[in-house]
């Protein structure tokens, strides 16, 4: 309940510094693993319509030049990476993920409050879809298993959430290098045709996406404290995270607060693709202003060549570049103050080009190993083993 009133053989890595929610100091090395893009036929139909809907409607009063896709390769100061601690008998989860819809929730406060509906899908693979609900899920989610959240962007339809959803569980395990991670991929009603004033299409999916963050922030809470959660979010996914972040830290969305605040001592990361949010919205006193309360730390994939996100200032009069185009300026880390050692930015245009589709991230497994440390807590994760799942059986 809702109450009214608030990404063949070189090996890199980097080390940065986060802060923990409750001030702990946590180092995070990311790992780089050098490889070349992989495509999947991912339902290629399906992506030219969302691809030419989402420049449709940030392009129909204006003209884009786009250059061509690079694939220059990426490279981090090589540093040591630590050793993932083996155990006996790992426990290790099943092959496959979950789907949560918050298609039949509420999308406005005309009734004043927004109560979660969740449909809840399990995918197995060699076996396919079952609707389930979200006790099996919570019931089956591995104590200190890393539980990894993506939030798609606008414009995807209903019938093209399986096989996206699909193509991005695989593309977390081609890159998990054997490390354990569950996968949630959330998916919201951002799906609209197309009317003549295109920017106010957009501008209703933005304020959707927002609403969303109520619902997010619920999945987050509901995913035990003893798993490490990693927020994925492409596009408008990105607006989801930040306010279902900020909502956990106490913020207002639309004059509404989220009815049971708080991080609940979950150690949280962030993953930002084609950030479609203002790249001051995180800034004290800016719309979401709270998110970064109860993360550790956010990784900014920037790309300054995205095409959509070039002409995102032009969506309305005053609004700021993308977060996802710009990154995070110097006016922005000055704003942040101590805050400014929980994100980092990450160009990625050398690799994505004039790109900004989801795909153009999830066909490079690369990617996800190169942030393994986001994506998998692969910095500080272990392994439970039979005898520990036993013990928190019994004590329960």
């Amino acid at each position: 309940m809702i109450a009214a009133n608030s990404e063949n053989t070189e090996m890199f890595s980097e080390r940065i510094n986060c802060t923990g929610f409750h001030g702990r100091a946590t180092t995070v090395v990311l790992q780089v693993d050098q490889m070349g893009s992989i495509n999947h036929p991912c339902h290629r139909l399906s992506a030219l319509r969302r691809s030419l809907l989402f420049l449709v409607a940030w392009l129909l009063h204006f003209a884009v030049v786009s250059g061509q896709e690079q694939n220059a390769e990426l490279y981090l100061p090589p540093l040591t990476v630590p050793e993932v601690p083996q155990a006996s008998e790992p426990i290790l989860p099943a092959p496959g993920y979950w789907l949560v819809s918050s298609w039949r929730s509420p999308q406005d406060f005309s009734q004043g409050l927004l109560r979660f509906c969740p449909e809840v899908t399990r995918y197995d693979e060699y076996v396919g879809y079952r609707h389930t609900g979200m006790d099996e899920l919570t019931q089956s989610l591995i104590p200190g298993v890393p539980v990894c959240i993506v939030v798609h962007g606008s414009f995807m339809d209903s019938a093209s959430v399986h096989p996206e959803s699909r193509e991005t569980w695989r593309w977390l395990n081609a890159g998990s290098c054997g490390l354990p991670v569950q996968m949630i991929y959330f998916s919201w009603p951002s799906d609209r045709s197309l009317s003549a004033l295109a920017s106010i299409d957009v501008a209703i999916l933005g304020s959707r996406a927002s609403r969303n963050g109520f619902y997010l922030a619920n999945l987050i809470q509901s995913v035990p404290p003893e798993c490490p959660v990693c927020l994925v979010g492409h596009s408008h996914g990105t607006r989801v995270i930040s306010s279902s972040l900020h909502l956990l830290g106490g913020g207002v969305v639309e004059g509404h607060r989220h009815s049971n605040p708080g991080c609940q001592g979950k150690r949280i990361r962030a993953v930002f693709t084609a950030a479609a949010i203002d790249h001051d919205w995180l800034n004290p006193g800016e719309r979401f202003e709270r998110a970064l309360c109860c993360v550790e730390c956010l990784i900014n994939l920037k790309n300054p060549d995205d095409p959509a996100l070039m002409i995102y200032p032009l969506r309305r009069i005053g609004s700021g570049r993308a977060l996802g185009c710009a990154g995070f300026t110097s006016k922005d880390r000055q704003e942040l103050g101590s805050w400014n050692t929980r994100v980092k930015d990450w160009d990625v245009s050398d690799s994505i080009g004039a790109g900004h589709l989801w795909p153009n991230y999830s066909d490079r497994p690369w990617l996800a190993r190169r942030l393994r440390n986001y994506l998998y807590f692969a910095d500080s994760q272990h392994f439970p083993t039979l005898a520990e799942s036993s013990q928190v059986l019994v004590t329960e």
